[in-house]
């Protein structure tokens, strides 16, 4: 590998069949630096793809005017196409298109549907855990969470997104543990809360009512810190393999961070 080239690695978090992966990237002090004619030719290339599409936008503009039946027929499919092209086939952002072109568009932008990355990201495939093959007490602790996460995620109540959120999280992190300023983040209610309700609350009841379920296991750890820098975690590594395994397996890990359920 060329040493000017900046690279990343794949530090492993996790064994969950075929290994989970946690992105890292380092040599962040050998940054590439190109010869200036190098960058005069992609600032070049750049400007020239940049004008092209913009040309390409105001066809598609004249064509939706001209005839906005059939561009409302011809659009979808050109946006499909496009993604594909991108992504490669990923019935995970499928599913997402489809209920955008089908009802979101009203409310959604494409935009806000996408990964927030640079580029769309396959989803981790993962497959939940065998239970049959677990303690009993891990079995048991993997049926009520069955039970209780059953069902459209988009129906659920807000109490249970927000156990789906938290467990998700701190199971892919393990005994690494979350921010709670993160955690508040993700579950959409920052540090105020929504209905007057702080985020540390709606944290705290969340992981009461999943260690419940866990019960006689010990869920999580003592959570440590304050304010936005309260550290979460789980307390075993291997529970928390194990959890990730059954949350990605889940379609409501759409829930989740794009960054946690999508690879490279």
């Amino acid at each position: 590998m060329n040493e000017k080239t900046p690279y990343v690695i794949f530090q492993r978090h996790a064994s969950f069949g075929g290994d989970m992966m946690r992105l890292r990237q380092i040599n962040k002090n050998k940054p590439y630096y190109g010869t200036p004619r190098t960058k005069e030719q992609m600032s070049a290339d750049a400007d020239h793809q940049r004008s092209k599409n913009e040309k390409y936008l105001k066809a598609l503009k004249t064509l939706a005017e001209k005839d906005p039946e059939g561009f409302s027929t011809l659009a979808p499919e050109l946006i499909k196409r496009s993604i594909w092209n991108l992504n490669g086939p990923d019935p995970y952002f499928s599913e997402k298109l489809s209920n955008w072109f089908e009802i979101a568009y009203k409310w959604e932008d494409f935009g806000d549907i996408l990964p927030k990355e640079t580029q769309l990201r396959k989803r981790i495939q993962v497959d939940a855990p065998r239970i049959d093959r677990l303690p009993e007490n891990q079995t048991r602790f993997f049926e009520k969470l069955t039970q209780k996460f059953s069902g459209d995620h988009q129906r659920w109540d807000a109490p249970t997104r927000d156990q789906f959120i938290i467990l998700g999280m701190l199971a892919m992190e393990g005994t690494s543990g979350v921010r709670q300023g993160k955690l508040a983040h993700f579950m959409g209610n920052g540090l105020d809360g929504i209905g007057g309700l702080p985020s540390s609350n709606a944290i705290r009841a969340a992981k009461i009512a999943l260690s419940r379920y866990a019960k006689p296991i010990q869920l999580f750890s003592p959570a440590k810190g304050n304010g936005d820098e309260r550290l979460h975690s789980f307390a075993d590594e291997g529970l928390a393999d194990l959890v990730a395994r059954f949350v990605l397996s889940q379609k409501a890990s759409i829930l989740l961070p794009a960054a946690m359920i999508h690879a490279r």
